[in-house]
């Protein structure tokens, strides 16, 4: 019975969806719930409600208590109309961000994917053994795409196969955050920005932030062992072990080594995590790009470093790409992690800071906003 009337559900917006007039100046940011008011939808958002001329509107698909007129709620009549009446549409993955995709007439949308950041894996068209036509569909549904520099420019175009009219050279909105002054923080970040401070108790922060595998066998462990000479270390060093796990990976045993865990921090935005912390340490997350502009040190831990390479597989040729050593084995790590705490960066890391970021100045927002206020 719920599947028949969820089929109802659909095939009602459908019709609807087909008739209801669209109107230009609406926009709608399709979100779960205000976990996901972060990153690249969170910056711009904010920026494109500074136009007087645009209705711009948070529209949750999961129950919320909402705080403002600009939130709305999807399953209420309000939301319906949104839905309806929207011409651009703003997500950071794919259209099943959206609720009830599938019902939308996309011949009448326009949707802007800003995507969740600058990428070192394959995407799109670039992973292997990928449904090439599923794809296809999905990816011609986006009627624009953002990226930080040329060189992300030419790497998203080979993912996802777009045309340069639809590529915008705008840089990231969530990466305004690592160059906005105190003034520009908005309150709920700068409680953030408290709720890590009290943590870190005046100590340096090492920040630990490693990609989402694929497969758990190859996820980050550490022995006994190299626990208690991470620790050592880190106490030496008077520092603190703060650590972001993806959200869809299996929590790391750090043994005795006493660690902030983030992602119990009140506001989760990561650009909060990388302007307190003092070294990052990653490996094929994309963050190291987005720390890239802080000017400070980013120290790799790759122990599968051949096997990811080989089976999800990387846009680039990771040494030339990275600002310092690719370390696979654990002795080689802390002993770069523990020259990173008292060396300055490179000149290779400045050259490929501006490798990957075309802008310096803290306004992608704004860029992306005005360039849809143009298509309007």
């Amino acid at each position: 019975m719920k599947n028949i009337l969820f089929d109802l559900f659909q095939l009602i917006l459908k019709i609807l969806d087909s008739l209801f007039p669209k109107s230009d100046n609406t926009i709608i940011f399709p979100l779960d719930s205000y976990k996901d008011y972060k990153d690249n939808r969170r910056f711009l958002f904010d920026s494109l409600s500074k136009f007087q001329e645009i209705e711009c509107v948070i529209l949750f698909f999961r129950k919320q208590d909402v705080t403002s007129s600009r939130h709305v709620n999807f399953f209420t009549l309000k939301g319906l109309i949104y839905w309806l009446r929207s011409r651009h549409i703003v997500i950071d993955h794919g259209t099943s961000d959206i609720p009830f995709s599938d019902s939308l007439d996309h011949n009448r949308r326009k949707i802007i994917n800003v995507w969740h950041g600058i990428s070192l894996k394959n995407l799109g068209y670039r992973i292997k053994d990928k449904n090439v036509l599923t794809m296809k569909s999905e990816f011609e549904k986006y009627s624009s795409m953002i990226c930080s520099s040329t060189l992300d420019f030419l790497a998203m175009q080979s993912c996802f196969g777009k045309s340069k009219k639809d590529m915008w050279l705008t840089g990231l909105p969530r990466n305004d955050l690592l160059l906005f002054n105190d003034s520009q923080i908005s309150n709920d970040l700068k409680n953030g920005l408290k709720w890590i401070d009290n943590q870190l108790n005046q100590r340096k922060m090492v920040l630990y932030m490693p990609t989402w595998r694929d497969d758990t066998f190859h996820n980050p462990k550490f022995s006994k062992q190299e626990i208690a000479e991470l620790q050592s270390l880190l106490k030496s060093e008077d520092a603190v072990l703060g650590v972001k796990i993806h959200p869809n990976a299996p929590p790391i045993d750090f043994g005795s080594i006493p660690v902030i865990n983030l992602s119990e921090c009140p506001c989760p935005e990561v650009g909060l995590f990388l302007r307190k912390a003092e070294v990052l340490v990653t490996d094929y997350s994309s963050v190291w790009v987005d720390f890239l502009l802080l000017d400070r040190q980013i120290v790799n831990y790759c122990p599968d470093f051949s096997n990811y390479k080989e089976t999800r597989g990387l846009l680039y040729d990771y040494d030339l790409v990275f600002p310092g050593k690719i370390n696979v084995t654990f002795e080689s790590f802390l002993k770069n992690l523990k020259i990173s705490l008292s060396t300055s960066v490179s000149s290779k890391q400045i050259r490929i800071k501006h490798l990957f970021h075309a802008f310096l100045d803290g306004k992608n927002s704004e860029r992306v906003s005005r360039k849809i206020v143009s298509t309007l």
